[in-house]
């Protein structure tokens, strides 16, 4: 498989340099390599006078067999080492910044303890990226909270996403906010009635707001959470990361999304937590992996450990 997965690199990346550079091998050597199959299968695979460079008919068909055959060769991989019961082995699983420093750092840190064995890799992306990590066989598993792909399969619910309307508190009492706010304590003490801390969600048209940037789960959450309560902040500043958008929330820039995992791994007296009234400030996590894929001993046992390290 080296071989395609060095036709594939060129494919995916468009250009033998950026490819070279993603497999760690020089421009030349990759050059000489895809000469080498495109010689021994008689035709050439890619229609090297345009920029980015494409795929002729016969590279078309090579990479539509990847697709099959890539998988096929990961779960036989998979297969095989399970035969040595977690004494060896591979996982690679992907997560967003938040989801591997606030929510999996204690299942990698025991998992790789308790499995040394295991050839433990982590991959950090954007949630977006996810499906097309999982089919090009790039993470072994990930954490999602909607899985509408068919291609894609949940294997178990990892855990529940609360979130928060998190607003500077001075920000609050200059706007005139009211005051049935949350402080950090009591969300991290827990047992909220959401209700009798609801925001007063007319007022949104006077804020500034902090949302991810598309590509990010809770950047579509948000604005589908605008249109049920039919009011939208009257400025939206577009911020990449989860957390990034948390700090800048304290610092008094405007207000955002949060989780109570965010709240209590980043304590701070200078913002106030709202609920607001829709379904969607609830996230339902879950495990996922190709729909085609060999569910392997090392795939259980990290969602094994992740369950044991949250309760």
């Amino acid at each position: 498989m080296k071989d395609m997965d060095l036709v594939y690199a060129v494919y995916q990346y468009g250009s033998f340099s950026k490819a070279a550079d993603e497999m760690y091998i020089s421009q030349s050597s990759l050059s000489m390599s895809i000469q080498r199959i495109e010689n021994e299968l008689g035709a050439p695979l890619f229609d090297r006078k345009h920029h980015p460079i494409s795929l002729t008919e016969a590279g078309k068909a090579y990479i539509a067999f990847y697709h099959t055959a890539k998988p096929a060769e990961e779960n036989m991989l998979a297969y095989i080492r399970d035969m040595n019961d977690l004494k060896t082995g591979m996982l690679t699983i992907g997560g967003t910044h938040y989801l591997l420093s606030y929510i999996l750092q204690k299942a990698i840190c025991r998992f790789a303890k308790e499995y040394p064995g295991i050839n433990l890799q982590i991959m950090e992306a954007q949630s977006s990226a996810f499906r097309d990590m999982l089919a090009d066989c790039k993470i072994d598993l990930c954490l999602m909270c909607a899985v509408d792909d068919p291609a894609l399969q949940s294997i178990g619910h990892a855990f529940y996403d609360d979130l928060f309307f998190a607003v500077p508190k001075e920000y609050a009492r200059e706007k005139g906010l009211p005051e049935n706010y949350l402080t950090c304590e009591e969300v991290c003490n827990g047992n909220i009635a959401a209700y009798e801390h609801y925001f007063q969600t007319e007022q949104l048209e006077k804020l500034t707001f902090l949302q991810l940037t598309e590509g990010n789960n809770l950047h579509d959450r948000s604005e589908m959470i605008f249109q049920q309560i039919q009011h939208r902040p009257s400025k939206i500043i577009q911020i990449q990361q989860f957390a990034t958008a948390y700090q800048l929330a304290r610092a008094g820039l405007g207000c955002t999304l949060t989780s109570a995992d965010l709240i209590h791994g980043m304590k701070t007296e200078h913002l106030v937590f709202y609920t607001l009234p829709s379904p969607l400030m609830r996230r339902d996590f879950h495990f996922v992996t190709r729909k085609d894929a060999y569910i392997s001993k090392a795939v259980q046992a990290f969602c094994r450990t992740f369950s044991e390290t949250r309760t």
